[in-house]
């Protein structure tokens, strides 16, 4: 798959590219001090904030790309599956 159409893709799963992703959670402190889990669930309290506001509809889009952050981050870190 060319690079534009990875890219592509990559934004409309999860808003930026995946590399863009990953080079903003490995420079912060978070991820420095408490692991890749602990940005997982910041990304899942800031969908729970979201859901909580979004009567309009407004964060929807917002909610399931970040969703797809937290499944891509799972998958690429094998977080709760089975490594049989």
């Amino acid at each position: 798959m060319s690079t534009v159409i990875q890219n592509s893709r990559e934004i409309q799963m999860y808003g930026s590219p995946k590399a863009q992703i990953m080079e903003s959670i490995e420079r912060s402190i978070t991820y420095k001090f408490s692991g890749i889990g602990m940005i997982i669930c910041s990304y899942m309290s800031d969908i729970q904030e979201m859901n909580e506001r979004n009567e309009s509809g407004v964060y929807t889009e917002q909610i399931r790309q970040t969703l797809n952050i937290c499944k891509m981050l799972m998958m690429d870190n094998e977080l709760g599956f089975n490594k049989e």
